[in-house]
């Protein structure tokens, strides 16, 4: 398997960096300037099946052209295309140095989530829809900026059109330069998961999430807000405070908690005594919004809780970002309909992605080491590392 047979298959642009999520790009940067490049085990599954798994060749095409894996003795072990899966079976495990492959997540997973939606859904990017969608979240959302960040699922060459949809809904931004150059910006964001997986590994789990903003803050020109995701470790409360203490201009925080995961000072079951003693009065929440407030992922009381504790431990001025599942326009709803019960504003901002239907692929580092000898176990909470014995070598190796 060689880069000519990929590149006669499939049609790639001559560079990648414009496609990519700007966070990916910026992170690479960070790597780069602070002399840090471990090798990885990095795993990618599919949340929505079963069904069969498609455009895994071309993922591999994309890890080939665009990045020295081959070169650097990396590996890449994959289902073969049209293979059946289950959901959150890995499909895919990439070994390899770091910086090799952490600016490509954006294309890979991409063509991985379009290409697997299309063959098992019959199913297409509706760009009215997406702008729809986008409308009614941006509405429900208010006066607050709402940024794009669906490129990862959906392929690359169809992500213009789509930021661009997003836009005319009322989005602000997008995360690529791509999307964000149809309607005159550039690409936006800051930290991902990716960049705190590795400064676990470099500065140990329990400051991960402060020493990745450090690092992008040393890096990454003083123009660009100092927006830290904080859910990583699953101790959101916890690393926003450690991020604000050791870092001055910090401007804010993203919370991005997982379906797996109970947000740090969020109630998994839905009590309205242990609600009470979190706010400190009575309320009635609407029965339809209930699901909003209670369990797993951003739900309403992780989110009072950790603006609470911010405002306490005199950091209030910092900005809330919120991800996951905010394309829901009744999900944006329920969080304003809550600020008027709470009396209290619980976030300024959003991160959408779904904007359109999608079998959405997701990747996690699940291991880190000096080199592929001594890979140690490490991952963002909720996401270890799920073995596939059905894997095949397809890139790399001998």
């Amino acid at each position: 398997m060689t880069n000519k047979i990929k590149q006669e298959k499939f049609e790639l642009p001559e560079r990648c960096e414009s496609y990519i999520d700007k966070y990916f790009l910026r992170s690479k940067q960070v790597l780069q300037a602070e002399g840090i490049n471990p090798w990885v085990q990095a795993q990618v599954m599919i949340r929505k099946g079963p069904g069969k798994a498609y455009g895994i060749n071309e993922a591999l095409a994309i890890l080939d052209k665009y990045s020295d894996l081959v070169e650097h003795g990396g590996k890449v072990y994959a289902l073969k295309e049209g293979s059946e899966y289950n959901p959150r079976d890995t499909i895919m495990l990439i070994e390899a140095p770091i910086q090799d492959i952490i600016d490509l997540e954006t294309m890979y997973l991409g063509v991985l989530s379009a290409e697997t939606t299309k063959e098992n859904d019959n199913h297409k990017i509706d760009l009215n829809a997406a702008r729809e969608t986008m409308a009614k979240v941006t509405k429900a959302a208010g006066n607050r900026p709402v940024s794009y960040f669906g490129a990862r699922h959906w392929r690359f060459d169809e992500d213009a059109a789509i930021a661009r949809a997003a836009y005319e809904g009322g989005a602000a931004s997008a995360s690529t330069d791509i999307g964000a150059e149809t309607f005159g910006q550039k690409g936006m964001g800051t930290t991902p998961h990716v960049l705190e997986n590795i400064m676990a590994w470099k500065h140990g789990y329990e400051k991960a999430v402060p020493e990745a903003m450090l690092a992008f803050d040393r890096v990454i020109c003083k123009d660009v807000a100092r927006i830290i995701l904080v859910d990583y470790r699953n101790k959101e409360i916890t690393d926003a405070l450690a991020t604000a203490k050791a870092l001055d201009n910090l401007y804010g925080v993203r919370i991005d908690t997982c379906g797996e995961n109970v947000g740090e000072g969020a109630i998994e079951q839905k009590n309205y005594a242990e609600l009470e003693k979190l706010i400190g009065k009575k309320i009635k929440i609407p029965a339809e919004d209930e699901k909003y407030w209670f369990g797993k992922g951003v739900n309403v009381t992780g989110v009072y809780a950790a603006k609470k504790a911010l405002e306490e431990n005199g950091y209030g001025n910092l900005k809330i970002w919120l991800s996951s599942g905010f394309a829901s326009p009744e999900k944006t709803g329920a969080f304003v309909r809550a600020e008027e019960l709470l009396e209290k504003k619980l976030f300024d901002g959003l991160g959408v992605g779904q904007i359109f239907k999608s079998r959405a692929s997701k990747m996690d580092i699940v291991a880190v080491g000096e080199n592929p000898e001594n890979f140690i176990p490490i991952a963002k909470a909720g996401r270890g590392y799920n073995y596939n014995p059905k894997l095949e070598l397809r890139l790399g190796g001998k």
